[in-house]
Order: structure tokens, then sequence, then C-alpha cells
């Protein structure tokens, strides 16, 4: 089954940390492109107004990996409690995505 649009999952953050990579894995060759969008518990649930990834979204194109270490333009500082949701802005030819987002704890 393709990976369709929209809100894929939530993630609590428990700790403060700052986000330094993200990356994006498929099934296959594809395309794809995931957008994250934080809030607080208090402000949950986020919105796309939320969204921390700024013009350089995790992206697919027609390959099955990508890996970004500059996160440019992201808001990329995460406070304890932070919630993360992580949805699907597009994708096509792809079965399966995982993100993952690596960071060092403040």
């Amino acid at each position: 089954m393709p990976v369709t649009t929209g809100v894929k999952g939530d993630l609590g953050v428990p700790f403060a940390c700052v986000l330094n990579e993200a990356t994006l894995l498929a099934d296959q060759n594809g395309n794809a492109v995931v957008d994250v969008w934080k809030t607080s518990y208090a402000g949950f649930p986020p919105t796309g107004a939320n969204s921390i990834t700024a013009a350089s979204p995790p992206t697919l194109a027609s390959t099955l990996k990508s890996d970004d270490s500059v996160l440019s333009g992201w808001t990329t500082a995460i406070n304890a409690g932070d919630v993360l949701r992580y949805n699907v802005n597009s994708a096509s030819s792809v079965q399966r995505l995982t993100l993952s987002l690596k960071a060092t704890r403040s």
C-alpha cells in the first residue's frame, strides 16, 4: 500500500535538546516530503503553522534515502515536554518511510 499524505505520528520529547540531523529512508526509490511540526504539551496538537523545517523539509527525489546535517532554516531547539508531529506533504512510489531525527541533549 502506498504512503498517503497527512499526519503519521506524534512524539513527546521528555528532555531539552537541539536537532542536528534528519535522515529520511524509504523502502524503494521514490519521492516524498515530510514536514515536522512542534508545539508544547499545553499547545497540543501541533498544526502546519508550527512547522520547524522552514523551506527545507526532509525530501526524497527519485531516491530511497536523504540525509540533512545542516537543517538550514530549521527551528532546532526542542524543549522538554514538546511534542513533534510528522506530516507527509507528498509521496509517490514508496510504501514505507522512516524519518530519524538526531539530537544532542541540552
